[in-house]
């Protein structure tokens, strides 16, 4: 059964294959009207059924399933589609913060748009972006911080107020047009011309430099918090990466191998790090103190690669996704607790755990222009 409401009218869709037949139940000014239609399989009366849960999706209704059993989704919402890898979202205090490509204006000009949804997926409110082309997105607190074509912003969610954190720093390295976000708690650190900055307790501070390797004309760079925002892994170079302290910028130490490119990196609970390969999706897992290649359990098979990945906020449980299959791991024990797809995918999706109303859940944005919440 599929469940769609129309947040503005409050009309109704629902949706049930039975067998062949796909019936339809609509209710629209307190009007009931049922239709069904056979199909020449169970199969084609499935596909017809998806068909028009996207076209009503794309008329601004909301799939929603409150009884939505682990691995379902609860929600799915249209946003609309975005650029290639720009498909930022976060998550703060039971609301989320949606990128959406708002298109090319007059003069040629972009307007982007930061979309804020309920738990429901009403949409609250639309914030036009000072800059286009949303990269990254992530909380610290109660803030969020957001990657903007390269430039890093900080957006209040109370008042509704960005900030452009490149006003008021010096910059060494001008021609370095790279950047990166990431969070941990309260502790954000971003990256941009060449530096890289902490925010903690609403100070920003230098911490180091860096220069990104060029490869196939495309810089490397790419970076994470641990859990407690107290280590930063830094990859600018192919084959290496660093641990900085967030504390005092110190290299920590420095992991080196024959494990190429990432895209993205991020510390499990047991303080090693996890790297996604840049081509291949081809997963690594080292360890941080001498750079030791580990071979945990779950790395294998299935697990071996993805497209996308992501840790929860304890780094206790890993999300990996090829294509649009998804498995949870549960890294104390190693079993992977939980195998599902995910629906309007295209080609790629970023998905990240949010806690909603106590209750956690996989979020994901695809690139066919779907936001949508399951239950994990």
């Amino acid at each position: 059964m599929k469940n769609l409401i129309n947040l503005s009218s409050g009309d109704r869709l629902n949706l049930r294959v039975e067998g062949k037949i796909l019936l339809s139940e609509s209710v629209k000014n307190g009007k009931t009207r049922q239709t069904q239609k056979e199909f020449a399989s169970t199969d084609e009366a499935q596909k017809a059924c998806a068909k028009k849960e996207w076209e009503s999706l794309k008329k601004g209704y909301a799939m929603q399933n409150s009884y939505a059993k682990a691995g379902e989704a609860s929600l799915h919402v249209y946003i609309g589609g975005g650029y290639t890898g720009a498909l930022a979202f976060a998550g703060a205090e039971g609301e989320l913060f949606v990128y959406k490509c708002g298109g090319y204006k007059d003069g040629g000009a972009l307007d982007d748009f930061l979309i804020r949804l309920d738990a429901s997926g009403a949409v609250k409110q639309q914030t036009l972006l000072p800059k286009p082309l949303a990269w990254q997105a992530e909380r610290a607190g109660e803030i969020l911080f957001l990657d903007l074509d390269h430039f890093i912003f900080k957006f209040d969610p109370a008042s509704g107020e960005f900030s452009d954190l490149s006003q008021g720093l010096s910059f060494k390295n001008s021609k370095e047009f790279t950047s990166f976000v990431c969070a941990a708690k309260d502790t954000a650190a971003f990256a941009m011309f060449g530096q890289i900055f902490t925010l903690c307790d609403g100070e920003i501070s230098p911490l180091a430099e860096y220069k990104s390797e060029m490869k196939s004309y495309t810089p490397i760079l790419c970076a994470a918090l641990d859990a407690d925002g107290t280590r930063l892994a830094l990859h600018c170079k192919q084959n290496e990466i660093k641990i900085l302290s967030t504390l005092s910028g110190e290299i920590l130490n420095e992991i080196k191998g024959n494990f190429g490119i990432f895209d993205k990196i991020c510390f499990l609970a047991d303080g090693s790090v996890l790297g996604k390969e840049r081509y291949a999706g081809n997963l690594v897992c080292l360890y941080t103190a001498n750079g030791e290649r580990l071979n945990p359990a779950w790395l294998r098979d299935e697990c071996a690669e993805a497209d996308e990945l992501c840790i929860s906020a304890d780094g206790s449980r890993l999300t990996l996704i090829k294509y649009d299959k998804a498995r949870i791991i549960d890294l104390k024990s190693g079993d992977s607790r939980l195998s599902f797809e995910l629906s309007h995918v295209v080609k790629r999706c970023e998905a990240k755990f949010e806690r909603i109303n106590g209750e956690e859940f996989l979020a994901v944005r695809t690139d066919y222009g779907c936001f949508s919440l399951y239950r994990v």
